[in-house]
């Protein structure tokens, strides 16, 4: 049906827009989706809709726009072009082209275009569930309850949630004891529901941290950090979407509440990272009162100038502290300190770096990306890509697009493909070839076109790479690494004679020959395949 509604030209343009703006990640994520027959109820509205449903961890509906695929949507909470959309193309694209082959391409490195919805937490609130839906849970609680009530609930709540953790898979435990009792503020006034999400999130951070610590766990788990960062995430995107001017508004007491409990997270014992993001997001976003920042300041100076505080304890209150330099506008103290921490990567940065580009206030995240090279240079890859198009958004936006090519040199590794590429279109190719020697890629996996020019116009330069290569393969030591050996040196001959370089071809293979000339086999394959002019 979607062959007779849709065309191969539809599907191709679909494509290539999600390859602009989708995460590598997301795309896979789609494929398997997709390949696991998940995606149903397919079809076509208004001409330019595909429309479907997706069973996740519920059943999430479709709508992907082919015209203009930043405008598609889901009923998930992902806020940017999430994988339920990608299943969904993969259906339609299936049914013109092989999928796997589109997925395969999308695997290739490109470079990210900045969309503003990069800017967007990636969860959005969709957490709290709607009154009409009659999911309300029966509680104690009430609208107006004070916030030391919802603390004593929630610890009773969650009474027996540790050991269901140690019995079962503790993360799908956490997540789903934290979005059943998110039922309890279902009728609850929008801002006070809100808020009720915040402290279910923290508190649920606050008993996974205490799982990990109680279990003597000397390090977080994979799925269990993957965990802390959907709470993390979910949280943002709380932030972000609540309607803090009526908090402030109707609901003082309420963020008075708020501020004193956040206080005490900076006494909470942990070993791990999130539950500072935890209380750095609730100060940047929800606790911007001038006295009470003045106030944990004074707090925090205290605690690191008391002699009897602890040494671990200080390095806290220090990470805790350069968050309030920047609310001070004090970017570089700020950086010093965290700098000097080496268990901060770029991802404990990416709150501020997107707050500046939400603000729209480019000299100050350029000057942040470049006082974070290293770490942009050593992200992984959705981090770099993400930060990345931000930075060549900012760069145009300041007037110095122009620069961006020669500057991607400064976030080396992780801008290995983009820098070669760049010094590849400007014709640098000496320094294309240092890149590459640098780094030692393999000449398999060095772009067949870019190879083809370089062997017709500039050969002389890739003898470094040839080499390399076919010492390379000698040192395997084995007959089948000797023959790919002597192909590649049947190539290096071709190009030593379109250099007119003959002589210096003629005194390699000679050294060549005699450096190994203790391996029988190598000797062999050098006879058999010829190699004179």
């Amino acid at each position: 049906m979607l062959q007779r509604e849709l065309t191969r030209e539809q599907a191709v343009q679909t494509g290539e827009q999600l390859l602009v703006f989708a995460e590598g990640s997301i795309i896979e994520r789609g494929y398997s989706y997709f390949s696991d027959g998940v995606v149903f109820n397919t079809r076509v509205e208004k001409g330019k809709l595909l429309t479907s449903d997706v069973q996740g961890s519920q059943v999430y509906h479709v709508e992907l726009d082919l015209e203009d695929i930043q405008n598609s949507t889901c009923t998930c909470p992902y806020t940017r072009l999430c994988k339920h959309m990608a299943a969904t193309f993969f259906q339609m694209y299936s049914v013109f082209e092989n999928p796997r082959h589109y997925l395969t391409r999308a695997q290739q490195p490109r470079r990210a275009k900045f969309s503003p919805a990069m800017l967007v937490p990636a969860y959005k609130n969709l957490s709290l569930p709607s009154p009409q839906e009659g999911t309300a849970v029966q509680s104690p609680l009430k609208p107006d309850s004070p916030v030391h009530e919802w603390w004593t609930f929630l610890e009773n709540w969650t009474r027996n949630l540790p050991s269901a953790m140690e019995t079962y898979r503790a993360s799908s435990e956490l997540l789903s004891s934290y979005q059943n009792i998110l039922g309890v503020a279902a009728a609850w006034p929008p801002a006070r529901a809100q808020l009720f999400t915040v402290y279910a999130n923290v508190f649920h951070l606050l008993k996974l941290q205490d799982f990990v610590k109680t279990n003597r766990q000397s390090y977080w788990f994979q799925d269990l950090s993957q965990t802390a960062e959907r709470l993390l995430e979910q949280l943002e995107g709380t932030l972000f979407y609540m309607d803090i001017d009526d908090l402030r508004e109707h609901h003082h007491e309420l963020l008075e509440q708020t501020m004193l409990t956040v206080k005490k997270m900076k006494d909470t014992e942990s070993t791990a990272l999130y539950w500072t993001f935890a209380y750095q997001l609730l100060w940047w976003n929800l606790l911007q009162v001038s006295d009470w920042i003045q106030a944990e300041i004074k707090d925090l100076d205290q605690r690191i100038q008391d002699p009897s505080t602890a040494t671990s304890a200080k390095e806290v209150y220090r990470l805790l502290r350069a968050h309030f330099y920047v609310m001070e506008g004090a970017d570089d103290a700020a950086i010093h300190t965290w700098r000097s921490n080496s268990r901060l990567s770029l991802s404990f940065y990416l709150p501020y770096l997107k707050m500046f580009a939400r603000n729209e206030d480019w000299p100050r995240f350029l000057a942040w990306t470049e006082a974070l090279q290293s770490l942009i240079g050593s992200a992984d890859p959705q981090n770099y890509q993400l930060v990345a198009a931000i930075w060549q958004e900012a760069m145009e936006r300041v007037g110095r697009g122009e620069e961006c090519g020669a500057m991607l040199k400064q976030f080396l590794p992780s801008s290995f493909h983009e820098y070669a590429a760049y010094l590849y279109e400007q014709k640098q190719f000496r320094q294309w070839i240092d890149l590459q020697m640098s780094y030692q890629v393999p000449i398999t996996e060095v772009l067949t076109v870019q190879f083809k020019e370089m062997e017709d116009t500039h050969p002389t330069l890739l003898f470094p790479l040839y080499l390399r290569e076919v010492n390379r393969l000698i040192a395997e030591r084995n007959r089948s690494a000797y023959k790919e050996a002597i192909k590649l040196l049947k190539k290096i001959r071709t190009a030593y004679s379109k250099a007119n370089q003959e002589a210096r071809w003629e005194r390699y293979v000679d050294q060549l020959g005699a450096k190994h000339n203790r391996l029988r086999a190598f000797q062999e394959e050098l006879k058999r395949g010829n190699l004179n002019l």
